[in-house]
């Protein structure tokens, strides 16, 4: 059964970083949207062409959401969504993917997302906390290249500092000389370091399919039931 086409205008898109929009959208027909936390979107940016975004908002907000678009790789997406001026309109399709937490979901999760991947993952991590759900323990592995692809690094860190249940590790693979204090290299060389115990845990994993691979194969190492890992992957 085909999703209903929802009509959308730009409220701001904003780049960020170099190659990083912040897109936010508001409903105009029809005039709400339901959605969970961690779902995604379908926008046609080109004739036949059509393109997923995880939203990375919550759905306590029915009328508007955000998109995190990364345009380094110039195809149709990226174009369409460089162009986009406020109160340009948008269509889109929606929402699919179970990439969400459930209520048959382990209390502790282990989230590892790298570059744009973190849009799901911040989504659910607000999502839990609107609903109340602070007492959840959860760890957050967080790699990109350079500082400035850190999405949401400043927000993640100060939802950290104040939620004691909520470990964030940022990491970064190629990090500037002398300008990042934190930790060097990929997800997947700290996760055996900081994880050495799975059970009641499920993990999400958000990010390239080399990440997802390596990280699967980690935790299934450790125990971790297959069932237990939900993934989503960016390209």
């Amino acid at each position: 059964m085909a999703k209903e086409t929802y009509q959308a205008r730009v409220v701001s898109n904003r780049l960020t970083t170099p190659k990083i929009f912040e897109t936010v959208l508001e409903l105009m027909d029809p005039p709400s949207f339901s959605f969970k936390a961690g779902q995604f979107v379908t926008v046609p940016v080109a004739d036949k062409v059509l393109r997923s975004y995880s939203i990375a908002s919550t759905p306590r907000d029915a009328k508007n959401f955000l998109l995190i678009v990364d345009i380094s790789p110039d195809g149709p997406g990226s174009r369409f969504f460089a162009q986009l001026r406020e109160g340009d309109a948008v269509a889109f399709q929606g929402p699919y993917g179970a990439f969400c937490v459930k209520e048959d979901t382990d209390p502790e999760l282990l989230l590892v997302a790298t570059g744009t991947g973190i849009a799901p993952i911040r989504g659910m991590i607000l999502d839990l906390y609107e609903r109340g759900e602070s007492d959840r323990a959860m760890t957050l592995f967080y790699g990109c290249r350079h500082r400035p692809d850190l999405i949401f690094h400043e927000e993640l860190s100060e939802l950290a500092a104040s939620h004691p249940k909520l470990t964030y590790y940022p990491t970064l693979s190629q990090p500037e000389n002398g300008g990042w204090q934190g930790m060097k290299g990929r997800v997947t060389a700290h996760l055996p370091h900081y994880v050495n115990q799975v059970t009641g845990k499920s993990a999400f994993l958000c990010g390239s399919k080399g990440m997802l691979k390596d990280v699967r194969e980690i935790l299934m190492g450790l125990g971790m039931d297959r069932k237990k890992i939900k993934q989503e992957q960016f390209f």
